[in-house]
């Protein structure tokens, strides 16, 4: 009866309320750098240090990636500013390999605005370091611009390199691959969606993740995506070959930070956008804070398994490991400080999932994850 149950209760997603275990304010210099990396996501390595893309001052453009541990104890730049056509130039993606090197896409800027927006590019370059920072290669790739915006990266077989982007026009947006041979030069150019998928539901997004493709590496596949469910997961071999699709469900779900977990993908969801209210006599009202929710989606049936409830809008997924999570954001109980968060499942919510007992979803929670997570 028990299996019976279980296996009944597995067909439904388990609301699962995070617990902050450990909260750890950046400071000083740590701070500021990491406070204008959060423009874009983070991501961590085995070790548990998180890297984060860091702005250079005043501006739009990242000149570095920062290297930190969880206790912000101490941190490590990795800077484009040395590289020779990169001094004033800005990083579109990296990629950490397993043996501690990382890899830094980083384009030359040749015009920018007054506001220190990016507008127009040079070269593309590829930028191995160290695992001290030091710059190991310089590589320039042959980039093929046409109706094409480089927005990630991932190491390929023999030393080759994938570079996903794509272009949108007219509501829709065509996600296309090049891959570069080992001297830079092209290889192969293809589009994953020839004709097109919806860029958004709406005008706006809270994210360029909803429109810029990235590459996840993990278990010798990689997965290209977009932080929207209406495009599915595109599945390449590690010599970027298309193996599968995978659909996720729903559809129309759009988010940022995506982390995988073995056979599970882990997303922060976003809040539909909507106008502020405002009141005709006291102007705008404050809304109040909305939960975020992070489902976690089956990468084998494309539907969500489990969510996430966590509390605090301003604060990003850095890191995802099983039964932990790691937020970066500001502190509400403290001044707003900038913060490493460190999260656990914890109770579930009742109500949410009546097919399912608080006892039943842990269980369930458990069996869905025994030997199949591991962090990226």
């Amino acid at each position: 009866m028990l299996v019976a149950t279980l296996l009944a209760a597995a067909a439904y997603p388990v609301d699962m309320q995070l617990t902050v275990t450990k909260t750890t304010p950046l400071k000083g210099e740590l701070e500021d750098l990491v406070t204008f990396g959060l423009l874009k996501e983070m991501t961590c390595d085995s070790n548990g240090n998180i890297f984060s893309p860091s702005n250079r001052k005043y501006g739009s453009a990242l000149n570095s990636v920062v290297r930190f541990p969880h206790d912000a104890s101490s941190f490590a730049k990795f800077s484009i500013d040395s590289v020779p056509g990169l001094e004033r130039g800005t990083i579109t993606d990296f990629e950490l390999e397993p043996g501690g090197d990382l890899f830094v896409l980083a384009r030359q800027v040749l015009k920018y605005s007054d506001v220190e927006e990016p507008l127009k590019f040079g070269k593309t370059l590829l930028i191995r370091y160290d695992q001290n920072g030091r710059v190991l290669s310089r590589l320039e790739l042959k980039l093929n611009t046409t109706d094409f915006s480089p927005t990630g990266i991932a190491m390929l077989r023999r030393d080759e390199i994938l570079v996903v982007g794509g272009h949108s026009v007219n509501g829709k947006t065509f996600v296309i691959c090049q891959v570069f041979r080992q001297d830079g030069t092209l290889r192969r150019r293809f589009t994953l969606n020839p004709a097109g998928t919806k860029t958004s539901n709406g005008k706006a997004v809270r994210s360029t993740r909803v429109v810029e493709p990235l590459a996840l590496k993990a278990g010798g596949a990689i997965y290209v995506l977009r932080g929207t469910t209406t495009e599915p997961i595109y599945v390449l071999s590690e010599s970027a070959e298309l193996v599968r699709t995978i659909q996720l469900k729903p559809t129309e779900i759009e988010f940022d930070s995506p982390k995988l977990l073995g056979a599970e993908l882990v997303v922060q969801e976003h809040h539909p956008i909507v106008d502020q209210p405002v009141d005709p006599r006291t102007g705008p009202v404050f809304r109040q804070p909305q939960p975020v929710e992070l489902p976690v989606f089956s990468l084998v049936t494309g539907k969500v398994v489990d969510r996430y409830i966590w509390h605090n809008e301003s604060a990003s997924l850095a890191c995802a490991a099983p039964e932990s999570l790691t937020f970066i954001g500001q502190d509400p109980t403290s001044g707003f400080a900038w913060s490493v968060f460190e999260a656990s499942p914890g109770r579930h919510i009742s109500g949410t999932n009546s097919a399912i007992n608080s006892v039943t979803g842990s269980i369930v929670s458990l069996l869905l994850r025994s030997n199949s997570l591991k962090t990226r």
